[in-house]
């Protein structure tokens, strides 16, 4: 049910790749590449990646992007609230603001889709980059 907007999951393909390769200084041609996704896309969540600190940009001849910061410390909801629009624990997740919905106090759905996005939102914050990076296998 969580669906995530195309810049989020290229933020989250490019953390992960650089996280990956940490002392690495990575081009945005080499993970647009990887993942099969325009330089320009990949481009654009860099550098909002690097705006919000979690990534730097590295300049000249070799430059590139590098992961700044832990990604032990960094959870998939780091990432994706830099990308994704915030909603109010209060808005109707059918038709948006609850001031807009007349049928509030009787639906029940709105109720529990806000549980399910609550949900949602633990298991993003439970989940670190590095664990992204190298999960356990549970044989």
């Amino acid at each position: 049910m969580v669906k995530l907007n195309k810049s989020t999951q290229y933020a989250l393909y490019a953390i992960v790749e650089l996280s990956s390769q940490p002392d690495a200084v990575l081009s945005v041609a080499h993970i647009a590449k990887k993942y099969s996704i325009s330089d320009h896309h990949v481009a654009k969540v860099l550098q909002q990646l690097v705006r919000s600190g979690l990534i730097r940009s590295i300049r000249g001849t070799n430059g590139g992007f590098q992961i700044a910061t832990d990604p032990k410390k960094v959870t998939m909801l780091d990432v994706v609230n830099i990308f994704e629009p915030q909603h109010s624990a209060t808005d109707c997740p059918l038709v948006g603001a609850i001031n807009s919905c007349d049928l509030q106090p009787e639906c029940g759905i709105g109720v529990v889709l806000n549980e399910i996005q609550a949900q949602a939102i633990y298991t993003l914050k439970s989940v670190s980059i590095a664990t992204l990076v190298s999960p356990k296998r549970i044989a």
